[in-house]
Order: structure tokens, then sequence, then C-alpha cells
């Protein structure tokens, strides 16, 4: 694995968030990119305005990178830091066939959510990306509690004795960094067929809600700037955002 990023890692007992130090960092123009680990967040912040529950044991991890490619390309960013994500895990713990990336970023095993991403940005005017910053939570002990979402973590499916939590954030750190030179390539056909083969089952049936739309339709991938491919009954949707949940046979989430 060709790995051309050096991370500066620094791991703190506790912090409020790990992405908020990541930003912090940034706008003190401190232009190293950075692996910040924590043992526990006082302030965690999931995706979509959402509070991150984690208890103590699962990893929080986030990265200050200062990238070098365009702001064209930030529409990749889920892709290939679920692709990090999913390499370490199953580097780690193994080949699992239910463990799925959820577009554009969860990690589900069983269609249980075990891991989110929440990726943040700045751009200069007019179109100079600055800074990115990439936080990952991983429930490697515990599944915290959430009403009306199916929550797991790593000790649900590892027979033997789980990652720590450093382990999994040098693997992650190892794999980010190869991902992210594919994408300074322009290999974005490679980043595209690598993660469908991790993503969910082509033909599962989902619900998507888009804006103040819903959506019920078949998966059907994403497509070359990586929007999701919905088929409905009248028309072949593709989606540049929104969150979806995977129905059973019986239609139910």
């Amino acid at each position: 694995m060709d790995n051309k990023i050096t991370w500066q890692v620094e791991h703190y007992p506790t912090l409020p968030s790990t992405n908020d130090y990541c930003i912090e960092q940034a706008r003190l123009k401190k232009k190293t990119n950075l692996a910040v680990l924590t043992d526990s967040q006082t302030a965690p912040r999931g995706s979509r305005g959402r509070e991150w529950i984690e208890p103590t044991g699962n990893l929080a991890l986030s990265f200050l990178y200062w990238p070098s490619f365009s702001v064209e390309k930030v529409g990749w960013l889920p892709f290939i830091s679920s692709l990090a994500l999913f390499d370490a895990v199953t580097e780690l713990c193994g080949s699992y066939s239910d463990l799925r990336i959820k577009w554009p970023n969860d990690l589900l095993f069983q269609n249980k959510k075990i891991a989110g991403i929440l990726i943040e940005s700045h751009v200069e005017y007019p179109d100079i990306l600055e800074w990115l910053v990439i936080g990952i939570g991983l429930n490697i002990c515990f599944a915290p509690v959430v009403v009306g979402r199916e929550i797991g973590c790593l000790r649900d499916f590892i027979g033997g004795d789980l990652p720590s939590s450093s382990l999994v954030a040098q693997k992650i750190s190892e794999y980010l960094a190869f991902w992210i030179d594919c994408l300074c390539q322009g290999k974005e056909a490679l980043i595209r067929k690598s993660w469908l083969k991790k993503g969910l089952p082509l033909g599962s049936s989902l619900t998507v809600t888009s804006g103040n739309k819903k959506y019920i339709g078949i998966y059907k991938g994403i497509d070359e700037k990586g929007f999701l491919l919905l088929q409905t009954e009248t028309e072949l949707k593709h989606l540049s955002a929104g969150e979806l949940f995977c129905l059973d046979q019986s239609g139910n989430k």
C-alpha cells in the first residue's frame, strides 16, 4: 500500500470533540496533517446536527487534512473515508459478508450501524479548498441505545479479542492516506468500483429521504459522480444527498 501522507498523531484522554479540535487547529493555520484520537469526548457531534452518543471504549478519531486536490473532488470524500474504515476493520477483524457500507459512508453489520463519519471543510472564495476535517466514530465495545435506530458494535460479531482504538486508528490512518492518494491521482473509477464491492447488495429495497421528499425503490448502485441510483416505480433517480434506510421483505425499516 503506497502511503504518501504523514499524519502527526495526537492522543488525548479527553476532548470536547475531535472534529472541533481539528477545526480549531485549522483556523490557527497549523498546516500539519493531524490524526487526533481521544479516549472520551464530552461534546461529540454526529451528522445532520444529530447528537453522537459515545460510550467509553469506542473510537473517536478525526483527521485534519490540507488537500492538494480541487474542490470538485470533495464529493468523493465520504467514499474514500468509508473505504478506509471498512478496510481497517476488515484487516483487523476479518471479512464478513454482512459488513457493508451504506451510502454514502455509514458502516453497517447485519443492517445495524456500527460507525458514522462526519466531514467538514473550508473553502476560500471563490473555490479554493483550504482544509478538510474527517471525523470517524466506531462502536468497538458498546452499542449506544438510540430510539428508532438499529445500532451495533464490533463486539457483536468478533469472537476473539477486540482491537484497541489506537490500533484501529493506526490502520484507518494508513488506508485513508492510500485512498487520498488515489483521489489525488484521479482514480475515481477505482474508488467507485471498490466502494460498490463493499456497499449494499444491488437490488436492496430502500427508502430514501432527500430534502422534503421520500422515495421508495430498488438500489442500483452509484453513478460516475457518486450519486445514489434508485429505481422507483416510475424512473431511475440520481440522488446527490439523502438519508436511506434498508427495508426488509415486508417493507419495514
